[in-house]
């Protein structure tokens, strides 16, 4: 994955696509923290998404079935810890009026950079458990999703590896 420091989404996008915010088939560019969204393979070239802003000449839609993604909700249990590391953590409850809770926790990253992510309201998470359409219509159509982001959309600071494909995502309402 790759991680977004400004996830909302662009305010000039229509407010229906707004309101989702990033989706599976977006194909964008991550700049400062954002993800560009620029057209979207898994809706019809109609969508207001993919009108807003055009679709390439080659444009080809992927249709997906909800059968073929996975969605996992972690907001049921605001405060879950996933991590690759255990890292173990103190508390104490006081049960004298007014209640009162403290926590202590010790991070100790095995390497110099490291990162703790506190999601007090949960999370969902969203995958393409099937990604042989998208990835075969990648590869076939990525030259030309290149040659539209730079010459009809102006991105001209794009590298060979500065396109995405959405094929999962995390969201979460606060962090």
């Amino acid at each position: 994955g790759y991680p977004l420091w400004n996830p909302e989404p662009d305010s000039k996008l229509p407010e229906s696509c707004r309101d989702e915010g990033l989706r599976i088939g977006d194909v964008g560019i991550v700049k400062d923290g954002n993800f560009d969204v620029l057209f979207n393979i898994c809706l019809p070239k109609e969508h207001p998404l993919n009108q807003w802003g055009g679709v390439p000449e080659t444009f080809k839609q992927v249709p997906i079935s909800l059968s073929q993604t996975s969605l996992y909700s972690f907001s049921d249990c605001p405060g879950f810890v996933m991590s690759a590391k255990y890292f173990p953590c103190n508390g104490t409850v006081s049960v004298a009026a007014p209640l009162q809770f403290s926590l202590d926790c010790q991070f100790s990253p095995p390497s110099e950079k490291g990162a703790i992510l506190i999601l007090p309201e949960g999370a969902a998470s969203e995958n393409l458990l099937n990604l042989r359409a998208v990835t075969e219509e990648a590869q076939a159509s990525g030259e030309s999703w290149y040659r539209y982001a730079y010459l009809e959309r102006g991105r001209t600071a794009i590298n060979n590896d500065s396109l995405f494909l959405v094929t999962g995502f995390n969201k979460a309402s606060s962090w």
